[in-house]
């Protein structure tokens, strides 16, 4: 009889002992899923996550046919599709340029936004990234006071009064001629650099041509009492502009 209980309770003892060792195998095993399945599982940030690491953008906006894009004043070499999420930005845009702009004209830019990663769809597609803009602090016309405006030279003149920028980032040459109200666009060309002379050469699309010479010596505008260091001038439409350059 003795033995009978002592058979019995040994059988009681390695059923616990067996269910416990299961339990523990069991916990085991859901620890080491817990854990690969936190080292594998990409969690993809949504858009209310992104939108809380909006923060503030410096920059030069352009906005035009099938172009929406932001130079970033922090890194030049940064340029993102632009989502307006605002409605501010683009209208503030047309505003501030609807006075003698050429076509695709940047804009000097401080808006507030977050960055949304890299896009599949359309035009957005060809940039590295999309700044999704919440808000719109203020834009104005770039000038030589400009921060992240990476200009070779501006030029300038009166009588009559024109404006010219040489701007190898966005890979171009504009030139605002205020008396004919009438704005010229070219593809940038790298200056021949001859003495103290910068030559310029280059043509658009509507055949037109147009030669800048830059010498660094003293100028003045006539119209004030600042000095320069170069002197500017422009041939174009037969025509001969002089004045100014920064």
């Amino acid at each position: 009889m003795k033995n009978y209980f002592f058979i019995a309770w040994c059988l009681v003892l390695l059923g616990c002992s067996s269910s416990t060792q299961t339990g523990s195998n069991e916990d085991s095993l859901g620890k080491d899923s817990f854990l690969i399945s936190d080292t594998t599982l990409a969690i993809q940030p949504t858009p209310s996550n992104l939108a809380s690491e909006t923060k503030t953008y410096t920059g030069l906006y352009i906005s035009g046919n099938k172009m929406s894009t932001f130079r970033n004043c922090s890194n030049q070499k940064r340029v993102y599709w632009v989502e307006d999420e605002s409605q501010k930005l683009m209208e503030a845009y047309k505003t501030t340029t609807n006075f003698m702009h050429y076509p695709y004209e940047s804009m000097y830019v401080e808006v507030k936004g977050y960055l949304k990663g890299k896009s599949n769809i359309g035009y957005a597609g060809e940039y590295q990234n999309v700044l999704a803009v919440t808000d719109l602090v203020t834009i104005s016309q770039k000038s030589y006071k400009t921060d992240c405006f990476n200009y070779e030279f501006i030029c300038l003149g009166n009588e009559p009064f024109w404006s010219l920028e040489i701007n190898p980032d966005e890979k171009i040459i504009a030139l605002k001629d205020v008396g004919v109200e009438k704005t010229y666009l070219f593809s940038y060309k790298a200056a021949k650099h001859t003495g103290n002379s910068y030559v310029y050469e280059t043509s658009n699309e509507r055949k037109e041509s147009i030669t800048i010479l830059i010498t660094q010596q003293t100028c003045s505008d006539g119209m004030s009492d600042r000095q320069y260091h170069y002197s500017a001038q422009v041939n174009i439409d037969g025509k001969t502009l002089k004045g100014c350059a920064i």
